[in-house]
């Protein structure tokens, strides 16, 4: 091949992949995940803070977990931090016994699936105890806060982003309506823990919960046949179209920034019954909300969502 022709192939490649970031990355606007991804994923960040823990064992004892979400979290999923930072001991025990747990005590992917969300709610809460609450307005001023601090997880040490990560490599697209990284368009904390047994009737649960949320997840607006969404289904396209690798995971997210056709379809699984009959007879121009990233602390909500 010429020297001539390789440079002309280099440059129609150059101008494609310009192509692509514009489109994934448009002006004003910021790439983003549950958290921020924006915040470069360091997995070599020296942790600041360390959880403590012990050998791996059987799994947790999830009634003491339960029992401290159904108290100081409320229906709307507003967290009373200052109530559960005085049964901070309590938290404790259960996080050691997320750190000890043994990898291979799961019987199957839904208890394993179930142990990741359930770490991963925890650990925040835990962090935001130390980090967040009463300290700053919300995760995202924490340097490191998703990709820095190290916690004692089935026996590694690993961050918020990788305990996620672990739960996304099941494949099961409804994990981002159950994990919620403390921020008030999260969806909101349930007050019950994940359960093996239970976890397909609470992920269903989760996900209609999210999508009947005109704040959090979708509001309708008939007059403009306009469906206005969560970005988590922007930013997590490849997961919710079954495109989670590669070229796919990117094109998945290209297409949900043009036009979101390809995530109709999963909306609709989730939706009210009149927003779900609307897709499949006339389907909406789809909008993403904005994120608001601030704590989802029960001190600064009132029984609704900010919008």
């Amino acid at each position: 091949m010429s020297a001539k022709l390789r440079t002309a192939r280099r440059g129609v490649f150059a101008i494609a992949g310009l192509s692509v970031a514009i489109l994934l990355f448009p002006a004003g606007q910021t790439g983003a995940t549950h958290r921020d991804l924006s915040i470069t994923r360091d997995r070599n960040a020296v942790a600041p803070e360390e959880s403590r823990g012990t050998t791996p064992g059987p799994g947790p004892d999830m009634a003491v977990y339960g029992r401290l979400l159904h108290m100081y979290v409320t229906d709307d999923g507003w967290v009373d931090y200052g109530g559960l930072a005085r049964e901070r001991g309590a938290l404790n025990g259960f996080l050691d016994e997320l750190g000890s747990t043994s990898s291979t005590s799961f019987k199957d992917d839904a208890e394993r699936l179930a142990f990741w969300i359930d770490a991963y709610n925890a650990f925040t809460l835990a962090d935001v105890l130390d980090t967040v609450y009463g300290k700053q307005e919300g995760v995202r001023k924490v340097e490191g806060f998703f990709n820095g601090r190290k916690h004692l997880v089935a026996g590694e040490r690993l961050t918020l982003d990788e305990i996620e990560t672990s739960g996304r490599n099941l494949h099961d697209p409804r994990i981002h309506f159950a994990i919620v990284c403390a921020s008030t368009s999260c969806p909101k904390l349930q007050r019950f823990a994940y359960t093996g047994e239970r976890l397909n009737s609470q992920l269903d649960q989760a996900a209609r919960e999210f999508f009947a949320d005109p704040n959090r997840g979708l509001r309708f607006d008939p007059g403009k046949n306009a469906l206005y969404v969560s970005p988590i289904l922007k930013w997590y396209a490849g997961d919710f179209t079954g495109t989670t690798g590669g070229a796919g995971s990117t094109w998945a997210r290209v297409k949900a920034t043009v036009s979101g056709s390809e995530l109709m379809n999963f909306i609709a699984k989730y939706a009210p019954r009149d927003v779900a009959d609307r897709i499949k007879q006339n389907p909406p121009t789809l909008h993403y909300f904005d994120y608001d990233w601030s704590l989802n602390s029960l001190d600064t909500h009132s029984s609704g969502a900010k919008k």
